[in-house]
């Protein structure tokens, strides 16, 4: 458990499951569960997060426990989204995809721009990773892991790009 409980891996969506609609507790915890059970989703710790999410000004209960953003609230939403999808790396945290999941709280020109410049510094690694490969002078059975990861940047750079591009057509529908 991290030792503030606003980093905990749950916030994001919880604060992107809000977004999409207030909710009891419960259906909170039951909707955490369903989407992101590799996150061992618990209730004591989303009863424990939704307290923490009120006391930082981010959520609201009413007299019904139900649970809604507030404007503060909406605005870290986008601010993690932002920054998970600039920094999480795709092919081992899970932040990078959950942000994927909310990247309609971005305006549509931000989201596409965003995954733009995201796509661009993948190129960028998977040039690094080829250059070192090629320098390397070691087998390719024997870096084969290597080419993999830069195959996989590649292709990453790849499905970033196209679905920038489908934002921007308007292909793809926004929120």
């Amino acid at each position: 458990m991290p030792q503030n409980a606003m980093d905990n891996p749950l916030v994001l969506p919880m604060l992107g499951l809000l977004a999409e609609s207030p909710r009891q507790q419960y259906a909170l915890f039951a909707e955490l569960r369903d989407r992101y059970a590799f996150l061992r989703v618990k209730t004591s710790t989303v009863y424990t997060l939704v307290g923490s999410l009120e006391r930082n000004g981010l959520a609201a209960l009413d007299g019904e426990q139900e649970v809604s953003l507030t404007r503060e609230g909406i605005a870290e939403l986008r601010r993690r989204v932002e920054a998970h999808l600039r920094e999480a790396d795709p092919n081992a945290d899970p932040k990078f995809a959950i942000a994927l999941a909310y990247l309609g709280i971005l305006p549509p020109g931000d989201a596409a721009a965003l995954l733009r410049e995201r796509a661009q510094a993948l190129k960028a690694d998977a040039r690094a990773a080829d250059e070192v490969l090629r320098e390397s002078g070691v087998a390719e059975l024997h870096m084969i892991e290597g080419h993999f990861l830069a195959s996989r940047l590649r292709h990453d750079a790849t499905w970033l790009n196209r679905l920038a591009g489908r934002i921007e057509s308007g292909d793809l529908a926004w929120p």
